[in-house]
């Protein structure tokens, strides 16, 4: 019965969109062409890296090894193994959703339990300092420390999210140990020839398959925002909320940034970047929508674990509570750090090759630094247990 209702929903939804892609045409196409220029030009070049690079470090092993190292960091503060360090380090300076696909990989690998892939998804799916630091600081704001406030806020809203969850559905406490263990020290790959050139083959083959599914996600989402502004629902939420802004002193003219955020972060901030409201609130409400990630990147979420035992649920509660902690972090971070009342830029996303090739680069540099500062920490966590 509940899978007829949810059935009969989809094709209600999928009828709006056909319906209003008709009656819209114009609207429709440059909605679509809005959101592929995005997905190509920027999430592309950003996420492709990371995603390759994950993958081939997946399949050669290498999660196996730092996870020996990595298991009295991860275990006491978030109850997840040593293999949950890599998601952690790659989720924490990739972007959405690769937080997601990494933990789903090493769930397929049997690196983690499912108990232990649903706590590392509720802190471990993060917005990129690329995004936080490149598109939204410099790109909307020209304003750096923008970004940084930005930045922390998110990343310790989502670490105090993750030591929330870290007693979530631990029903299989006396078997993970044991569990990890026995994966580690049955590794039969390691005794076989590695065939290089598959492993690189599987990896671009799965990364361009994700990749195509998130641009997918990201026009379908930009075409629905554009129809919501249409048909005015936007405006009528706007309405309804007013007086909640209003009552904790928030400027009103950020409603529809904020609600367009809600379903897809890049448009949402941009919004909120170009309204007239005070600078702080700009800041505080974006920081809340990039915690949160927006439904579009919650769409990209489901289709990453789809065919998996990973629950959705947790990871949606957790990107809510996420959301309000980012909030509040950047809250606090205003009142010591003064940021100048600039005006916002419209020199956001340039759909352009140079900016691509730009992207890239800048992406692969930040996977090399992640991959670097997790072998540094491997190697003083070495020492450190040698000394004592």
């Amino acid at each position: 019965m509940k899978k007829d209702k949810t059935k009969a929903l989809l094709i209600v939804f999928v009828l709006f969109l056909v319906i209003s892609i008709i009656i819209f045409p114009k609207n429709s196409l440059a909605a679509a062409k809005s959101g592929i220029n995005l997905w190509l030009f920027t999430v592309f070049p950003a996420l492709l890296p990371f995603f390759i690079g994950s993958e081939m470090l997946v399949r050669l092993g290498f999660v196996k090894t730092l996870g020996k190292f990595l298991e009295p960091i991860m275990r006491p503060i978030f109850n997840v193994s040593g293999n949950g360090g890599f998601a952690m380090a790659v989720g924490y300076t990739s972007g959405y959703p690769v937080g997601a696909q990494i933990i789903k990989r090493l769930w397929e690998e049997k690196l983690l339990n499912t108990n232990e892939a649903e706590r590392l998804m509720t802190f471990c799916n993060n917005s990129g300092p690329l995004f936080m630091l490149g598109v939204v600081a410099m790109g909307m704001f020209n304003n750096s420390k923008i970004g940084y406030i930005i930045m922390l806020s998110n990343y310790f809203g989502a670490i105090t999210t993750g030591i929330i969850f870290r007693n979530y559905n631990i029903k299989e406490k006396n078997t993970k140990n044991s569990n990890h263990n026995k994966i580690l020290h049955n590794d039969s790959d390691s005794d076989g020839i590695i065939n290089f050139g598959e492993i690189l083959g599987s990896a671009v083959k799965n990364s361009m398959n994700t990749m195509i599914m998130i641009g997918g996600y990201i026009i379908a989402f930009s075409v629905l925002i554009e129809f919501l502004k249409v048909y005015g629902f936007i405006n009528v939420i706007e309405k309804i909320i007013t007086p909640i802004f209003e009552a904790i002193g928030f400027n009103k003219n950020l409603i529809a940034g904020y609600l367009s955020g809600l379903m897809e972060i890049t448009i949402g901030s941009n919004m909120i970047s170009q309204a007239t409201a005070p600078l702080y609130q700009k800041v505080i409400l974006i920081s809340s929508i990039l915690a949160w990630g927006g439904l579009s990147t919650h769409g990209q979420v489901i289709g990453v674990i789809n065919n998996t035992k990973i629950n959705y649920l947790p990871y949606l509660i957790a990107k809510a509570i996420h959301s309000l902690f980012a909030a509040l972090f950047s809250f606090v971070f205003l009142k010591f750090i003064n940021i100048d009342n600039i005006t916002a830029t419209e020199a956001f996303y340039q759909g352009n090759l140079k900016s691509m090739i730009n992207i890239f680069e800048i992406s692969s540099l930040m996977f090399i630094i992640s991959l670097l500062s997790v072998i540094f920490l491997v190697i003083l966590i070495s020492m450190t247990n040698k000394e004592a």
